[in-house]
C-alpha cells in the first residue's frame, strides 16, 4: 500500500524525491513492527489457550487467575503490560514476563525483515539504489531480483518468525512442538523456497523446477535425519529416547525453509547453547547443593533450535561465513 501511495504522488519531471521514499521505508518498518505486536498479542493467546484445548475466539481476553474482563487499554500489545507494572488491575496477580517478550520479538523481527528484504522495492519503485537503511547489512545486500521476490521474502519471512517463535514458546513451557504447525510449515517452507528460486532467477541463471524441487526436498530429508541418527544412536547405546520426534519434524520444517546448510548450522548452534544453558543450570544446583537433580532436567531442544534459525533469516550461513573468513586462507 505504501509503495501504491508513492507511485501516485511521484512527480511526473524532475529528480526522484530521495525524502519521499525515505519516508515510505520508515513508515514501513514503523507499520511492520506495530503489526508486529499484534501479531504477537495473538500468538500469546494461542499459546495460553490452545495447550489447554480452550477456545483461541472465546471467551474475551481476561486474567487467568481471578476472570476479570481485560477493558480495551488493558489489551494494548505492550504498552499495557507497562502501564499496569506487569500485574492484574484486579487481583494484582503477575503478569507472566512472557507477554511483552514475545510481542516485542514478533515485533522486532518483522521490522528488520522489512528493513533486510523491503529496500528493494522502494529502489525499484524509485528506479534509484538509495535507502535511509544503507549499510545496515554490509556485504550482506539483498540484490535486487524484482518484486516477487522481495514480496516473498518479505511476507515468507514473516510467517517463519512467527512460527518459529510461536514454537519456541510452545516447546518451552509444554515440551510440546505440534504436528499442526510443524507439518504444514515444511510445506509452506517448500513452496516458499521453490516461489522465491524462480522470482529470484534471471536469463543468465534459468530457474529449473525438477532440481530446485529435488534440492529441497533432500534439504527436508537430510535435516531431519540428523535428529533421527542421533536419536537413534542414543536408543542403541541406552535403550531410551533422548530426543523427540518433534525435533525432527522442526528440522524438516528447517531445512525447507532456510536450506540442509541453514538448518545444519541451526542445529549446532542450538546444541551449544543448549549445552552452555544445561551447565549454567547444573552450576546454579551445585549452589544450591541439588546437583542430584540435574538428570532429571529436561531441555526444550525445539526452542533452542527455533531461537538459533532466526538469525538464519536475516544473515543466512553466517556462522560458517565467519569461520571462513577468520581461519581459512
Amino acid at each position: 500500500m505504501l509503495l501504491l501511495l508513492s507511485v501516485l504522488v511521484l512527480p511526473a519531471t524532475g529528480e526522484p524525491p530521495i525524502q519521499l521514499a525515505n519516508d515510505i521505508q520508515l513508515l514501513g518498518a514503523l507499520f511492520a513492527f506495530l503489526l508486529g505486536l499484534a501479531f504477537g498479542s495473538f500468538l500469546n493467546v494461542v499459546v495460553s489457550r490452545w495447550p489447554n484445548n480452550e477456545s483461541i475466539v472465546k471467551p474475551a481476553s481476561h486474567c487467568r487467575n481471578c476472570d476479570h474482563v481485560l477493558a480495551w487499554w488493558e489489551n494494548i500489545p505492550l504498552l499495557s503490560w507497562i502501564l499496569l507494572k506487569g500485574r492484574c488491575r484486579q487481583c494484582q496477580t503477575r503478569i507472566s514476563f512472557r507477554y511483552p517478550l514475545i510481542e516485542l520479538t514478533i515485533g522486532l523481527t518483522w521490522t528488520v525483515i522489512w528493513i533486510r528484504y523491503g529496500e528493494p522495492l522502494v529502489s525499484g519503485v524509485f528506479g534509484e539504489d538509495f535507502s535511509v537503511f544503507r549499510g545496515c547489512w554490509g556485504n550482506m545486500q539483498t540484490p535486487h531480483n524484482g518484486f516477487a521476490y522481495c514480496f516473498a521474502s518479505i511476507i515468507g519471512f514473516a510467517l517463519l518468525c512467527w512460527l518459529l517463535i510461536t514454537l519456541a514458546a510452545l516447546d518451552a513451557e509444554h515440551f510440546w512442538l505440534p504436528d499442526i504447525l510443524t507439518l504444514p510449515g515444511t510445506g509452506l517452507g517448500f513452496a516458499f523456497t521453490l516461489l522465491r528460486d524462480w522470482a529470484g532467477s534471471t536469463f543468465t541463471h534459468h530457474f529449473d523446477l525438477f532440481q530446485a524441487t529435488l534440492t529441497c526436498f533432500v534439504s527436508v530429508l537430510a535435516a531431519a535425519a540428523i535428529v533421527l541418527i542421533i536419536r537413534l544412536a542414543y536408543w542403541l547405546i541406552r535403550r531410551k529416547e533422548g530426543m523427540g520426534l518433534g525435533d525432527a519434524k522442526l528440522m524438516a520444517m528447517l531445512g525447507a525453509w532456510l536450506g540442509f546448510a541453514g538448518a545444519l548450522e541451526t542445529f549446532v548452534i542450538a546444541v551449544f547453547s543448549a549445552s552452555a544453558a544445561a551447565l549454567i543450570w547444573l552450576a546454579i544446583l551445585a549452589i544450591r547443593r541439588n546437583s542430584k537433580e540435574w538428570a532429571k532436567l529436561p531441555l526444550p531442544l525445539g526452542t533452542f533450535l527455533c531461537l538459533a534459525a532466526l538469525p538464519e533469516i536475516f544473515y543466512p550461513n553466517w556462522l560458517w561465513n565467519w569461520y571462513a573468513r577468520t581461519f581459512l586462507p
